[in-house]
């Protein structure tokens, strides 16, 4: 007969076989911060417990490691005034530099997919920083940065479900993921949490109405068995225009997609019908005047041989900022529960968690901008002759019937020349509205997982989970059919005849040689007509099953136990792209191609990292207090037969005691291209180029996958200091010096649509690469190429803190200055010159659309200091955000024949912040009661006695304000404006760094946050 299991060594028994079974492993879950209100998680004192941090999966005891680790705990979030979405406070942080996407000024997508925001660590591209949530990887967003890098979408994060933020400065390749480049940012949700609390907000401009609106729930119960927590948030934000603000309601470019048009003509139909002759037997342009109401006769119109309405051009072109967004109107609203059950003590512990977050978004850009009418990559627009072609036969040097596919009896009795207008004319199509830009992300999540740990001796644990996370991403634009808008053009379309089913109501045709500021009255009826709601559906899905195992004392050297962590974790991950009817059949104006993709991938990796102490405390050895190394390695393969193993290794040294550690890291990181560079969805944008002496700001590009890119390499390394003085009597101070380096090779880039025009004209064009011209052979029409491998980048710096903290009589004083300084930011496209851009902007000719466009640059220099005062419950606190200026090149030599730079100015913001908390505690029992007494915890009676009333009479009013805190705010307090930017050439789409600064000016806020 078997011997009876004593229920503890079963739950042992089954811990440890399940641990043993798996061969997956999670990333662990980061430490709690060291003291509120701290931004690094940089205490050298020794907790009694040992504690997962955030960059190993090792337990320790240990808060300074040898990883440069950051953590905003809730306290400084509060404080920051930036604690209403998760995109603005980490974008505020030194260590956050260019290349980031932007919720504000981003309509267009140049900064990469509207509605969504990422983090971009140390200036390079999103896909460099891996973001998780408890430790966990989420699925990215279903679209791409403008370089194509993967990335998560911040927006879908509830910030007050958000306990604290920790950041890992270095890569964190051996621990969660090779592609941990620049660094990590580890979301620590809230997971044990007693009470209720209610969180209102409101914050507005003083003199537009940008409101901001959020209120939350915050809840949790539990007992020494069980926690359960939940959360319920909404947010919404009004919207911003252009035109609100004099530094942006003109910017430095100004569109030829114009109204009235640029209209491409051939220079004998133009004097044939009474126009100027300007190049016999070749091509000019004309416009119609300003304020026209499109019935003047030819010899009235404007000519060039150049777009008439551009930057360089006779005329001014179309200012799109008197109507576009800046700021889009934003709505989030969802909700977060999570929960852990103790089925044996601390050895075996079932969690789970789960979220739920919708964003919708609402832009507007400008009427719609038709590019060049003749556009391989988009649908043709054409306006027919003034009467059908004889024979339908087009005169020379003219756009022809099977050129534009227009219908052989098509003519427009409004058109004054005799020929079919395509080819590079442009246009802004003003009368038929802004474009409406709606996006609507839903962001979900769960997991469930086993976990425990003082197994075997006590210093045995595991960690494992299934995860499973979406986002679903819906994008609808309001623009104008092509098929549509050529239909409105021909008077001989049967919609104009009242005899065919398809008659829309009028007999006369669109007259498109007006003025949008001169309505026409028989143009009206014909808008609706040709407007569509095109909308994409996009998918991202990410599995991922883990476990890791680890413990503290594998076994014992003189200076301690050596601890060991090892595991797995497979992922699979897809993405699905279902673009519009429009978009698949270019049908709609002003926007390329789309086609269909549904693709995925999978993953596993192994890994172990070890630390092992050399020296310890109880030694005191001189000049060797404490000594440990960190080791680890990490194996990764895909399904598409390529894998790897990085390795990294760290230290950390106190050579005299506590005061002062030193530390430093070394790693190796391996990148997948992203799904999008790899199997698409294609990226059309703008970029400036120059051709023939054409310098076009607004040249149309299109960045095609390539699915046979390979793999890129890294390798970073961190030196530095933690100081924490001792015989500093008066208060406390910690300085934190990191001095950090990264390098990246074989990086998925993309040529400058410029590189690809210089390879056109030397005859040397690169496969996948492809220049389109106008008809005349002189104007360009688009400039395609594919991802390649081989671009190199490299960064290095240096980060600084400096926390210091004194305790008067007139209350606490805390003073916290972190800084970013980047002496070098080099990349380098496959074939080109290196490139050093530390301190420019990264809108340069040569960058291409690999960093976006629409103003952001390395700086070199980015921080903020915190000045805090508390005393009693009031909080006073103020912060300095500064942002180093930048160089950017307004004209190049090889381009202009001359060079000229301009310096945009560095800037100092200043926010301050005042709280108080209204808390009235019940006076102390003066009698023994049933339960926990105030000097025992032993149960003194069975019933409770009844206690003094006068003891517990507080007023009414007191029990509603009870725990509560009053928070008043304002960001930006002198009202400082954004620095001023020209572009190159004068392509600054805003007039100041539209993604680096929004432009709401002095903001205000009032907050209650309410305990119950």
């Amino acid at each position: 007969m078997n011997a009876p299991i004593k229920p503890a060594a079963a739950c042992a028994t089954l811990a440890a076989a399940l641990a043993v079974s798996l061969i997956f492993v999670s990333s662990g879950f980061a430490q709690e911060t060291a003291a509120p209100g701290t931004v690094e998680a940089e205490r050298v004192t020794v907790t009694g417990e040992s504690a997962i941090m955030t960059g190993s999966l090792i337990p320790t005891s240990e808060v300074v490691g040898p990883n440069p680790i950051d953590t905003l705990d809730r306290d400084l979030i509060n404080k920051s005034g930036q604690g209403t979405t998760t995109e603005e406070l980490l974008k505020s942080l030194p260590i956050a530099s260019a290349n980031s996407i932007p919720v504000q000024n981003n309509a267009t997508g140049a900064g990469g997919p509207p509605g969504a925001a990422s983090i971009s660590l140390r200036g390079f591209d999103p896909g460099a920083t891996l973001v998780l949530i408890d430790g966990r990887r989420v699925a990215p967003y279903p679209g791409s940065s403008p370089g194509g890098a993967a990335f998560f979408d911040l927006n879908t994060i509830p910030i007050a479900a958000v306990q604290s933020i920790e950041i890992q400065k270095d890569g964190a390749s051996t621990t969660y993921g090779a592609d941990a480049v620049a660094g990590v940012v580890n979301l620590k949700l809230y997971k044990d949490y007693r009470g209720a609390q209610l969180t209102l907000y409101y914050g507005n401009t003083l003199d537009k109405d940008a409101g901001e609106y959020a209120s939350d729930i915050l809840f949790g119960t539990g007992d020494d068995k069980t926690s359960i927590i939940g959360d319920i948030f909404f947010y919404h934000r009004n919207s911003m225009f252009n035109r609100d603000r004099g530094n942006s309601n003109r910017p430095p470019f100004l569109s030829p997609n114009s109204n009235p048009y640029n209209l491409q003509l051939s220079s004998d139909v133009a004097a044939a019908a009474g126009g100027e002759n300007l190049n016999p037997g070749g091509f000019e342009f004309a416009t119609p005047p300003n304020f026209t109401n499109g019935l003047v006769p030819a010899s009235n119109y404007i000519y060039s041989t150049r777009l008439v309405r551009s930057n360089f051009g006779l005329l001014p072109a179309f200012n799109f900022n008197a109507f576009a967004g800046s700021f889009p109107d934003q709505e989030r609203w969802g909700g977060y529960a999570a929960f852990e059950h103790k089925i044996c003590d601390d050895q075996f512990r079932v969690f789970g968690d789960f979220y739920y977050a919708r964003v919708k978004t609402h832009d507007e850009l400008a009427p719609p901008a038709t590019g060049p009418f003749e556009n391989p990559g988009q649908g043709t627009l054409y306006i027919p002759p003034h009467s059908p072609l004889p024979g339908g036969v087009a005169p020379p040097n003219t756009p022809t019937i099977a050129e534009t596919g227009m219908p052989a009896d098509a003519f427009n009795p409004f058109n004054p020349f005799e020929q079919i207008i395509s080819g590079f004319t442009w246009a802004r199509l003003a009368d038929f509205g802004n474009r409406l830009v709606d996006e609507e992300n839903i962001a979900e999540l769960f997991t469930v997982g086993v976990k425990g740990d003082k197994l075997f001796n006590g210093s045995w644990g595991y960690d494992g989970a299934f995860r499973y996370s979406q986002i679903q991403d819906t994008s609808e634009l309001r623009n104008v059919s092509v098929s549509r808008f050529n239909r409105i053009l021909n008077a001989a379309d049967s919609i104009f005849n009242p005899t065919k089913p398809d008659f829309i109501g009028t007999t006369i045709p669109y007259n498109p040689f007006g003025d949008f500021r001169v309505p026409i009255a028989s143009n009206l009826p014909l808008i609706d007509y040709a407007i569509i709601h095109a909308r994409d559906l996009n998918t991202s899905k990410l599995a991922t099953l883990d476990l890791n195992i680890y413990t503290t004392d594998l076994f014992d050297l003189p200076a301690g136990g050596v601890g060991l962590a090892f595991g797995g974790v497979f992922i699979r991950e897809s993405l699905t792209e279902n673009p519009d009817d429009e978009n698949r059949t270019k049908d709609n104006v002003g926007v390329s191609q789309e086609f269909p993709v549904k693709v995925g991938r999978k993953e596993y990796a192994l890994y172990a990292e070890t630390l092992i102490p050399i020296f310890s405390p109880k030694w005191k050895v001189p000049f060797f207090y404490s000594l440990e190394f960190a080791a680890g390695a990490r194996f990764e393969a895909f399904n598409n037969d390529t894998n790897s193993l990085v390795p990294k290794v760290g230290v950390r040294w106190q050579p005299f005691d506590e005061q002062l550690t030193l530390r430093s890291t070394w790693g190796e990181g391996f990148v997948e291209p992203s799904l999008t560079e790899l199997y698409g969805p294609r990226i059309f944008g703008f970029e400036a180029t120059s051709f023939k002496g054409d310098r076009n700001p607004e040249t149309t590009i299109l960045n095609n996958p390539n699915p046979h890119l390979g793999p890129e390499d890294s390798r970073n390394w961190t030196g530095g200091i933690v100081y924490t003085p001792k015989w500093i009597r008066a208060g406390a101070l910690t300085l934190t010096i990191d001095l950090w380096d990264i390098e990246r090779t074989g990086v998925v880039m993309t040529p400058s649509a410029q590189s690809v025009i210089e390879h056109f004209l030397a005859g040397r064009l690169q496969p996948g690469e492809a220049v389109h011209l106008d008809p005349s052979g002189n104007f360009i029409s688009e400039v395609v190429f594919p991802f390649v491998n081989g671009g190199r980048q490299s960064a290095r710096g240096v980060d600084l803190g400096l926390e210091y903290q004194l305790k008067t009589r007139f209350g606490t004083f805390t003073s916290l200055t972190r800084a970013t300084y980047l002496d070098q930011f080099v990349f380098q496209f496959k074939g080109d010159r290196a490139w050093q851009v530390a301190g420019r902007t990264n809108g340069d000719w040569w960058g291409g659309s690999d960093f976006g466009i629409g103003g952001d640059a390395w700086y070199k220099w980015k921080g903020l200091s915190t000045l805090d005062w508390t005393w009693h419950n009031f909080d006073l606190n103020a912060t300095v955000h500064m942002l180093d200026g930048f160089w950017e090149e307004i004209f190049a030599k090889k381009f202009d024949g001359k060079f000229r730079q301009h310096y945009v100015h560095p800037t100092w913001f200043t926010d301050a912040q005042l709280s108080y908390s209204l808390i009235f505690t019940p006076p102390v029992e003066t009698a023994p009661v049933a339960g926990y007494s105030k000097d025992s915890k032993e149960v003194m009676g069975k019933e409770k006695e009844a206690a003094p009333t006068a003891a517990y009479a507080i007023p009414c009013w007191k029990k509603i304000v009870n725990n509560s805190t009053v928070t008043v705010g304002v960001n930006n307090i002198f009202g400082e404006d954004p620095p001023h930017e020209f572009g190159f050439e004068f392509g600054s789409p805003i007039g100041y760094p539209g993604f680096a600064y929004d432009n709401l000016g002095r903001f205000w806020y009032v907050r209650l946050i309410k305990k119950f």
